[in-house]
């Protein structure tokens, strides 16, 4: 038995951009697919992993400049995202480890998309917007922390908008728009990430007093 430990969007709150209905049409679309892996044999940590290389790869087409590409492995990143998460859902194959695992390689995923567009700025000699996506990166990493450490610590955490599904979809509009949309948006992600932080904070904050 294997994988995430991640819990169904049915049974918990949904507080991001997207309603819990959205996700479920969404994440019907992949079921022929999640079907057709489970009878081959694969195993959720398998499209983990695979997730893993694809998040690699768009790290490297941004930084080399080669945003579309960047952003077609971008979605199959995604896209193995939520399989994964839904072959353990589905057929019983979620474990404790697997859930570390997943959540560790999406923290991986992350800092490579936005390692990528750093260094795409830095070849364009754009150092505000290389600070702007590290800053952007390291909120990132902090919203999801602080929900570790309250429910870790016997609180609730499930507020502010700007989750990692949310966070992903508005990078591959960017990147989708890059000569319209990218710096507007990743300046918006720094801003909207900063603020679900403090707000997960004092959240927090107001359960422990």
């Amino acid at each position: 038995m294997e994988h995430t430990g991640e819990v169904p969007i049915g049974e918990k709150k949904v507080t991001g951009f997207f309603s819990s209905s959205f996700y479920h049409a969404f994440r019907a679309l992949f079921r022929p697919v999640t079907r057709t892996l489970r009878m081959v044999g694969v195993t959720p940590n398998m499209i983990t992993l695979a997730s893993l290389g694809f998040g690699i790869i768009t790290g490297i087409e941004f930084a080399r400049g080669h945003l579309w590409s960047g952003l077609l492995f971008g979605y199959l990143m995604g896209f193995s995202d939520i399989v994964d998460g839904q072959l353990a859902k589905e057929y019983n194959l979620t474990t404790r480890f697997g859930g570390i695992l997943d959540s560790t390689i999406d923290r991986y995923n992350e800092f490579f998309i936005f390692a990528g567009l750093g260094a795409f700025f830095y070849t364009r000699g754009e150092p505000l917007w290389v600070m702007i996506s590290a800053v952007t990166f390291a909120n990132s990493m902090i919203v999801s922390y602080v929900k570790a450490r309250a429910e870790a610590a016997g609180l609730d955490c499930n507020t502010g908008r700007l989750q990692r599904p949310e966070r992903l979809t508005i990078v591959g509009l960017a990147v989708a728009f890059e000569g319209l949309l990218l710096k507007p948006l990743l300046g918006f992600l720094a801003a909207g990430t900063l603020f679900t932080v403090l707000r997960r904070v004092w959240y927090v904050k107001k359960q422990a007093e």
